[in-house]
């Protein structure tokens, strides 16, 4: 028989400001966390640069034992915050299990144990949620099906899922090589790893309305296909020679000069962003608190 609490299982939140939304979804965990569990829960808060004073309601969170506060220098982007977390976990000596999630409401916290139940069961692979349905206005639902259709196309991968992410610390190493979590947290888990996929609906946040914008799916899309820099090359060139093949014509001079100004962009977004070692996280932090 397994011992109770035999598993340690972290939970790592960014956040930038909404402290109000984290502390909703902390108050859901906590009461979700049964007495009998083989899980031993803790929080990991990445304090994303907040310019509001950190605001956790501890006294509410009974069953919640252990919550560390990372807060970083500047506001650095919750993918780079993620990474940050992670690099921070990877030091951890003991093994244990992680779960990535956002603290908006947009990502069902009652998922959360049937995706640990699954990662405890497949410890080699990724437990990832996947979106069926969003609650978007119709525009960024339909740009957000654009998005995907063009990394598949581009990729051949479909990247229907986001942060909220369930796994085996031993998958660590894997997420962080070649540095791409710094770039997007799911692109680097599909490009490193395997995944088993779930799926959930993409709830309705806690507070306001979702604060996504075309620029940010945009920007979003664009960091999402620079970590696949490499094989997006090669595709386009063959791409390219198919298109001076098969359409010798005005339109298809302009899918060749879009497919270009595309990659050109992947570049720009690769240098600029650019980490030539994750290993050196501590430049990024201001401190750590145990609350």
């Amino acid at each position: 028989m397994v011992k109770l609490n035999t598993f340690k299982h972290i939970i790592l939140l960014p956040v930038y400001n909404d402290w109000r939304s984290l502390n909703r979804l902390l108050t859901i965990i906590n009461s979700g966390i049964k007495n009998n569990s083989v899980f031993k829960t803790e929080i990991l808060i990445i304090n994303d640069g907040s310019k509001k004073k950190i605001n956790v309601q501890k006294k509410k969170l009974s069953k919640l034992k252990k919550i560390k506060v990372i807060s970083l220098k500047k506001n650095l982007g919750s993918q780079k915050a993620i990474a940050i977390g992670l690099k921070y976990l990877s030091r951890v000596k003991n093994k244990f299990f992680i779960t990535v999630m956002d603290c908006d409401g947009e990502d069902n916290p009652n998922k959360i144990k049937s995706m640990l139940d699954e990662s405890f069961n497949n410890r080699s692979l990724i437990i990832t949620s996947n979106r069926k349905q969003r609650k978007e206005s119709l525009l960024i639902i339909f740009l957000y099906k654009i998005h995907l259709l063009i990394t598949f196309f581009f990729t051949f991968r479909w990247m229907s899922f986001g942060n909220f992410s369930t796994f085996y610390s031993q998958n660590l190493k894997k997420i962080l090589s070649n540095n791409s979590s710094w770039y997007a947290h799911a692109s680097s888990v599909m490009l490193n790893c395997k995944i088993k996929r779930l799926y959930a609906k993409r709830e309705k946040r806690y507070f306001d309305k979702s604060n996504l914008s075309l620029k940010g799916l945009f920007e979003h899309s664009i960091r999402i296909n620079s970590v696949f820099l490499k094989s997006i090359v090669l595709n386009s060139i063959i791409y390219i020679l198919l298109i001076n093949i098969l359409i010798q014509n005005i339109y298809g001079n302009l899918i060749i000069i879009l497919i270009i100004l595309f990659n050109l962009l992947l570049i720009y977004v690769k240098k600029a962003h650019y980490l030539k070692d994750l290993t050196k996280i501590d430049q990024f932090i201001q401190n750590i608190k145990s609350l």
